[in-house]
């Protein structure tokens, strides 16, 4: 986000950004409301556009502003110790869900903005230890030792991505429909029974 953006009150920072993503997420660019975006957010309109020049610098801000928050998460909180592929996707899902619990919409946003251009295009212009992370977080100190001869790690990798993509997705719209509170000693719990049944299926005996 822009330097003046940053220095405002985070509250109200945050409400701007979950408003912002919402509408955004809900009716994309062209329908997209800045009338509805002050309106759920508590601000003037005239506040807004002293932030932002237009919508569409908005638009832009969130980009980067979506990949950047996950990605920072990820690097101040992924354990590169642990070498474990699957222990590795559980924290993965529980950074993200701390990243929901602060902008529910966030995931929603960015699944717009991978359908309208590459992942590739998506991560042009953020940092490049972003750019690093995302590349490494899959690979980086892993046991694949672990893992049956038989088995396409490729293959594997990405019905574990989706998998788990899937959970991250359900669970936000569980809290987004119900206004439920994650419970995340629970979510743990719920991730260690589809580890156990992963790891029985890739996993040398």
């Amino acid at each position: 986000m822009n330097e003046l953006f940053q220095n405002i009150d985070a509250e109200k920072r945050d409400r701007i950004i979950n408003s912002a993503l919402e509408e955004f997420s809900k009716n994309r660019f062209d329908k997209a409301s800045t009338n509805t975006i002050v309106k759920n957010a508590n601000i003037s309109k005239g506040l807004l556009f002293h932030y932002f020049k237009s919508k569409k610098e908005l638009y832009h801000k969130l980009e980067k502003f979506s990949i950047q928050i996950v990605t920072d998460a990820i690097a101040e909180n992924l354990d590169w110790e642990v070498a474990d592929f699957f222990e590795r996707m559980k924290q993965i899902v529980l950074i993200k869900g701390e990243v929901t619990f602060h902008y529910p919409y966030i995931y929603d946003f960015l699944a717009i903005l991978i359908e309208e251009r590459t992942l590739a295009k998506l991560r042009e212009g953020v940092e490049e230890r972003s750019n690093d992370l995302i590349d490494q977080v899959y690979t980086h100190n892993i046991d694949f030792s672990k893992f049956r001869e038989d088995v396409d790690f490729k293959i594997v990798m990405e019905i574990i991505k989706w998998t788990f993509e899937k959970y991250v997705e359900r669970l936000v719209k569980e809290r987004i429909k119900f206004d439920k509170e994650f419970n995340f000693k629970e979510i743990e719990q719920e991730l260690e029974q589809y580890i156990k049944v992963l790891k029985k299926a890739c996993y040398k005996e």
